[in-house]
């Protein structure tokens, strides 16, 4: 840096010579450079302005002479604090650049102090003083610290292409430092945002020389920083073969690639892995030869821009997940979907929910209630598991039911270590005919012709307690009134001899357990055992996402629906798919589909 004054030289000349001030000797290098020694005298009587500029230009003569130490001496010697910012800046990298040259970091960064500096920089020059004080940082070795400064810097700026230009100073500082040392940078408790995306970045990708593992480690570092600088306007690094940035992974012609979010670990990760399952063999199944499938781990995942950044960068354009509740209204107020979302629970609220399918109860609940009201049966009573998933169902078919003109008159909370038989005379002795009509002892053989009110029992409890709520119902000449269930009444594999008891009575379940199997199911069949179990539902929720996936624009134009394994699907309120469910009868202790 060169200040090259002659004009204020040849004046301050002058008012050396003439001026009155008394004279005392002026301390000055050993050199022979007369003009050197002028400025150096001319400084001493100076105001401290133009004194600091004498000096500053003796420096730099001193400097192109070759005598670094002398110069730098000089420099030391200016108080920086009460000059203009321009020029007590300028000074001080002066001074800093000497201390460099002779390799003196630690007399640079005294040099670069900001106490000893003006206080009134600009932003422009705090940035210029950021990189000096990195540069000093560097040759000691400290390439964290030389990082932080350069951070610091990035801040002050709006100016992209400078933004840019201290991000790949940044990236390139960091670089250096060891896998060790990032790691340690990391677990600092005082870093900010800024700092601490910096270092986890760094360090997930030190010591990885494969440029596809890097991409897949900077795909991380990008799902939980997606709002940093760096993911925003990421570094750039031409000297390597190292991975920057994630641009949009290219699909070739027609293909399709869904991106599955789900949780990949914890306690949802089997049921995740039940869902891929059933995604996957129906992909497979149906000869997908031109769909891809990628994972996202939706622990990762907090925002609904993180998600549709991390879809963009696999090139997803369709995704299935999450099941997660709140996410899933987090989406519905979310305003725009760039990428198709089918989440897997419903939304509760917002104005943009995405397409939901769900495996709810209350698909059931209301199936039943209008095959009641189908079949002419408008009064029932329910008899339900004593637990809280009992309590919510009665609310469910109770709301459905009513909705649609019928009316449960009495409930019995089933308690099966209590006597079977009392609490279903109890339940029945609601119903005011059979109360008047049913004899008040039963005798083996007995003929009674019980009359009764009630068109309908409905019945939501295991199949176990179902084994003895059947026989109870006959017992207590019940058997005329028809007995319809939920799912919870199958138990998946059919046992003529277990089931007998429950004979007559129809329930609801998902085509995959009541129909002939489809090549998904007669896929799975054959390596899994619990295929057709309560858990095993959950494959075809994951069959039916591959089938809505490849089939949505016919969903959305057709209302007759399509037929998915969890139910012919079609599309209802608020984006939410409606799933008519199969019908079915126990006659001989087996299930018979009901086609009609």
């Amino acid at each position: 840096m060169r200040l090259r004054l002659p004009l204020l030289l040849l004046l301050a000349l002058l008012l050396s010579a003439c001026g009155s001030l008394p004279s005392t000797q002026v301390m000055t290098p050993p050199t022979d450079d007369n003009e050197v020694r002028q400025l150096l005298s001319a400084a001493h009587s100076a105001p401290p302005e133009q004194a600091a500029r004498l000096r500053a230009e003796a420096a730099q003569r001193l400097t192109d002479q070759e005598q670094p130490t002398e110069a730098l001496s000089i420099l030391e010697s200016i108080d920086k604090r009460r000059l203009p910012a321009e020029l007590g800046l300028d000074i001080a990298l002066q001074q800093a650049e000497l201390a460099l040259a002779l390799e003196q970091p630690d007399r640079a960064l005294q040099t670069l102090d900001f106490r000893t500096l003006p206080a009134n920089l600009n932003n422009e020059q705090v940035i210029q003083l950021n990189q000096a004080r990195a540069d000093a940082f560097n040759q000691l070795g400290n390439s964290v610290s030389a990082a932080r400064e350069l951070i610091s810097a990035s801040q002050m700026t709006q100016d992209n292409s400078l933004k840019q230009t201290l991000h790949n100073q940044i990236w390139a500082t960091l670089r250096s430092a060891s896998a060790a040392t990032l790691r340690q940078a990391t677990q600092d408790t005082g870093n900010n945002f800024l700092e601490q995306g910096w270092f986890e970045r760094a360090a997930m990708l030190a010591g990885i020389d494969d440029f596809g593992e890097q991409q897949e480690q900077l795909f991380d570092w990008q799902l939980l920083w997606d709002q940093h600088p760096a993911a925003e306007l990421p570094p750039q690094d031409t000297d390597s073969r190292i991975a920057t940035d994630l641009g949009p992974i290219p699909l070739p012609g027609m293909t399709q690639r869904t991106a599955l979010f789900l949780p990949l670990q914890g306690d949802l990760a089997d049921i995740s892995r039940i869902i891929i399952e059933g995604y996957i063999t129906a992909l497979q199944t149906s000869g997908g030869h031109q769909s891809e499938v990628v994972l996202l781990d939706s622990d990762d995942i907090r925002t609904p821009e993180q998600l549709f950044h991390a879809a963009r960068v696999q090139g997803a354009d369709f995704i299935v997940g999450p099941l997660d509740r709140s996410f899933v209204n987090q989406l519905a107020q979310f305003p725009e979907h760039p990428v198709t979302v089918l989440a897997l629970n419903p939304a509760q609220e917002g104005n943009n929910p995405p397409l939901q399918l769900d495996l709810s109860s209350d698909h059931e609940a209301t199936a039943m209630a209008r095959r009641a009201i189908e079949l002419g049966y408008r009064s029932a009573m329910l008899i339900r598991s004593n637990n809280r998933s009992g309590e919510r169902f009665e609310q469910l078919l109770r709301e459905a039911f009513e909705q649609q003109g019928g009316s449960i008159s009495a409930t019995l909370n089933f308690r099966p270590t209590e006597s079977n038989s009392e609490q279903i005379r109890q339940l029945l002795m609601q119903d005011p005919e059979i109360a008047r009509t049913m004899p008040s002892r039963s005798r083996s053989g007995m003929s009674v012709n019980v009359r009764h009110e009630t068109d309908v029992i409905f019945m939501a409890t295991e199949a176990s307690d179902a084994r003895l709520i059947r026989p109870m119902l006959l017992y207590h000449f019940a058997g005329s009134i028809p007995v319809m269930a939920n799912s919870q009444l199958f138990e998946g594999n059919p046992s003529a001899a277990r089931d007998a008891d429950l004979n007559g009575i129809t329930f609801v379940d998902l085509p995959w357990r009541l129909a002939e199997p489809s090549p998904t199911r007669q896929a799975l069949l054959e390596k899994r055992s619990d295929t057709d179990s309560d858990i095993g539902k959950l494959y075809a929720l994951g069959a039916d996402t591959y089938l809505i996936s490849q089939q949505l624009p016919q969903l959305l134009r057709h209302q007759k629906g399509i037929q998915g394994e969890t139910g012919i699907l079609k599309l209802g309120n608020n984006r939410r798919l409606i799933r008519e469910l199969s019908w079915a009868q126990f006659i001989n202790g087996v299930p018979q589909l009901i086609t009609e």
